[in-house]
């Protein structure tokens, strides 16, 4: 099935959904066990599906995992190509066929669409770029007053105002409390590898009252040339992007606060995660009986929901530590058309990205 021709059936007009429900009692329990899981049982757990493995699933992972059809190669080519500036890639991509589950109609997943020089300028735009314009909200805007780094550069895949270009400690960049009385300033090191939680791009999410209205920047042209040289059906109008450390989770929510029923796609970088997914109700029968899937994301896979996927309830119960693939594991050593000056301070936070994960879900908040 063609992801476009999908999404083109979809209903348009409001969607309401309440935003403040609770989740069922058991994904919050499935949630928890694989928070709380030993690395080296999750390994082993059948439960797991890790969709860059398809080939050798067993009959049964086979007939809830379908082939659902095949992202072109040129297709991906052409979308990377455009994000990059009209830069060509130095790898060709290859097609990327994408799997859809029978039992979470509207759950597509599409491992590895991402080539590894995307991803790393990908990165790079986010951590570089996009975190350093300040009406992007983050979650320490709130109770802290932040330095940004100046904007100079006109060219929007120019990295030199970032927050990788300060050194790790020093007393002129702490980002200082709003309360001195509640809380410590923070240095640059304490802010991006341990408090620095979440991101927004173009509508801005207000996560206290779950809604869209309050706020809007321009959603990245780039980024915008990547999503829908991809998914033609969507156009992205907020990115919600998250940061993950090694301990780091999200917990059980639904994607509601959107005003229409366009499908989302959720880009991951970084090291692997593991994604849930649950139908049903607590105690239901037949259709309503509760339904859990559990996914394996890694560096460049694309989870794309719409229909009733879009609206299920979900959560990201963890980073796996040492799974970041080679060519982000260094990161921001690597960043693309760096100068001599930026290699040295990135020098500094080499391997960044080693203990990171982030996840970009791009999603049309309005009919």
């Amino acid at each position: 099935m063609d992801l476009s021709t999908a999404a083109a059936s979809e209903k348009r007009g409001s969607v309401h959904h309440d935003t403040h429900a609770t989740p069922p009692t058991f994904i919050q329990k499935e949630h928890w066990r694989y928070q709380s899981m030993r690395k080296a049982d999750l390994e082993q757990d059948s439960s797991i599906v890790d969709l860059s493995k398809w080939e050798v699933f067993t009959e049964e992972q086979k007939r809830i995992w379908a082939p659902a059809g095949v992202m072109p190669a040129s297709q991906i080519q052409a979308a990377c190509e455009a994000y990059a500036g009209g830069r060509p890639l130095k790898t060709p991509p290859r097609d990327a066929p994408y799997f859809e589950n029978r039992d979470f109609p509207g759950l597509r997943v599409i491992p590895g669409l991402l080539p590894p020089e995307t991803q790393v300028l990908f990165t790079s735009c986010l951590m570089h770029r996009d975190l350093s314009i300040p009406e992007h909200k983050i979650n320490l805007q709130a109770e802290y007053n932040i330095s940004y780094p100046p904007q100079t550069s006109s060219d929007t895949q120019r990295f030199d105002s970032s927050f990788f270009m300060r050194d790790r400690a020093t007393a002129e960049d702490m980002l200082i409390p709003k309360a001195l009385e509640k809380q410590k300033p923070l240095n640059n090191e304490q802010f991006l590898y341990t408090k620095l939680r979440w991101l927004t791009l173009g509508e801005q999410y207000d996560w206290p009252t779950r809604s869209y209205a309050k706020h809007a920047t321009p959603f990245p042209e780039d980024l915008t040339e990547l999503v829908m040289g991809l998914f033609p059906h969507i156009r992205p109008e907020s990115g919600v992007v998250l940061m993950y450390g090694a301990k780091d989770f999200m917990p059980v929510h639904r994607d509601v606060s959107e005003q229409c029923q366009r499908a989302l796609a959720s880009f991951s970088v970084g090291c692997d995660g593991i994604f849930i997914m649950a139908r049903g109700e607590d105690n239901g029968v037949g259709e309503n009986a509760p339904r859990t899937v559990v996914i394996r994301v890694r560096s460049g896979d694309c989870v794309h929901l719409e229909g009733d996927a879009r609206w299920a309830w979900h959560a990201m119960a963890r980073t796996i530590p040492s799974t970041c693939p080679p060519h982000l594991s260094e990161w921001p050593v690597g960043t693309p058309g760096a100068t001599p000056t930026e290699e040295r301070a990135y020098k500094k936070w080499k391997g960044y990205m080693g203990t990171k994960r982030i996840n970009v879900s791009c999603r049309q908040v309005w009919d």
